[in-house]
């Protein structure tokens, strides 16, 4: 084999087509994690603002001897066309007013809508309440619900009822592994969307 001159100094042809190929296979393994992240990233958001709901319904509850009812807000349809996305709402007066009772309020604009339903959509219970999240945070147009369900239990802590979402009427979150339900803390509803 002979030595390169200064002259015939480079790449060759097939050596940059095996870079070109390799950075190639890099992005198309890092993209779609990258983006995954970016959903689940969104995706905390409606983990802490549902904790911070359920907290203030048991405080609630505890003074009152009910759970607090609330519609969707911000109002995602009327004001955004019903398009959820990775654009943040703004939490406006509307929204303030509709959970002031609660006390309530997110820090700035939000990725998804909330609602806490204790009975406008049929429930199995009168004791219980279920707080909602709905949004598209990987913006693929198929809405997801991240839910805080708390059931009505009897005295030997049995699940006696239950309320859905009122958001689009999703179910209570099942354990993928186990197939049970999950109460009493946050979780990714997922029948539609994981995000």
């Amino acid at each position: 084999m002979r030595a390169r001159s200064n002259s015939e100094a480079g790449f060759t042809l097939v050596e940059l087509v095996i870079v070109v190929g390799i950075i190639g296979l890099l992005s198309a393994i890092a993209i779609p994690n990258f983006l995954s992240y970016q959903a689940r990233s969104r995706r905390s958001e409606a983990y802490v603002n549902l904790a911070a709901v359920a907290r203030l319904q048991n405080t609630y509850h505890a003074e009152r001897g009910e759970f607090f009812e609330v519609g969707s807000w911000p109002d995602w349809v009327g004001l955004y066309g019903g398009d959820l996305s990775t654009r943040k709402m703004t939490w406006d007066a509307a929204s303030e007013a509709a959970f002031g009772d609660l006390g309530w309020r997110p820090e700035g604009a939000v990725f998804y809508a909330y609602d806490s339903n204790t009975g406008a959509t049929p429930c199995t219970c009168t004791n219980c309440f279920t707080a909602t999240a709905l949004g598209d945070v990987d913006d693929d147009d198929l809405e997801s619900a991240v839910m805080y369900v708390h059931p009505e239990t009897d005295n030997d802590g049995n699940v006696t009822g239950e309320c859905p979402s009122g958001l689009l009427g999703f179910g209570t979150p099942v354990d993928r592994a186990s197939g049970q339900p999950i109460y009493d803390t946050v979780a990714v509803q997922g029948s539609l969307d994981q995000y």
